[in-house]
């Protein structure tokens, strides 16, 4: 399984079972899909790396590198070398979102979605959502579905919603699968 994959299996996986032990465990049965808590929101990124030399990732962030945008704002998220700040560390995500850093977007978006460090804004995370699905990120296609199904932060398009489903699952999300499947099935009665 190339590393992609893998990342993208674990970042939906994430997305849906709402914890760290989701990409141990590899099960794609989730939980509670509307349920997030801070592991889900810190931990792939974290997967996708920190800074290990916080004053270098600083710089090279503000010279422009959407990585160590990135993984400074999942060390702030974390603590990890530096105080513990996910109000800084959600400006971060969003700045590495803005230079098209997809993961980022999703981070952002979950940050938003679940209020670690800034107001609850549904319609901000779906916003950050759809941008990391447009930018190709399958999570965020996953995150962006679960908005539109409910109807949280966008108008409700379960048809939009069952496509998207569709294209994580095309990229090899079982979960997404089986939600394409069953509003397929409720579009069908």
């Amino acid at each position: 399984m190339n590393l992609r994959r893998a990342l993208l299996l674990c970042a939906v996986s994430l997305s849906v079972l709402g914890g760290a032990a989701a990409c141990s465990k590899r099960s794609t049965a989730p939980s509670d899909p509307g349920a997030a808590p801070s592991a889900s929101v810190i931990s792939i990124g974290v997967a996708l790396g920190t800074c290990e030399d916080v004053g270098a990732c600083e710089k090279e962030c503000a010279d422009g590198s959407a990585d160590r945008c990135r993984r400074l704002a999942a060390s702030y998220a974390t603590g990890q070398g530096v105080e513990k700040d996910e109000a800084r560390a959600t400006a971060l995500y969003e700045k590495a979102c803005a230079m098209k850093d997809a993961p980022a977007c999703v981070f952002a978006g979950q940050m938003h979605e679940y209020a670690h460090g800034v107001p609850k804004d549904a319609a901000k995370a779906a916003g950050l959502y759809e941008r990391a699905c447009d930018d190709g990120w399958p999570a965020g296609c996953y995150n962006y579905a679960i908005m539109l199904e409910a109807g949280r932060g966008v108008p409700a398009d379960r048809a939009h919603a069952a496509a998207l489903y569709q294209r994580v699952c095309d990229a090899g999300a079982k979960t997404a699968c089986v939600k394409s499947e069953e509003l397929g099935r409720d579009a069908g009665s």
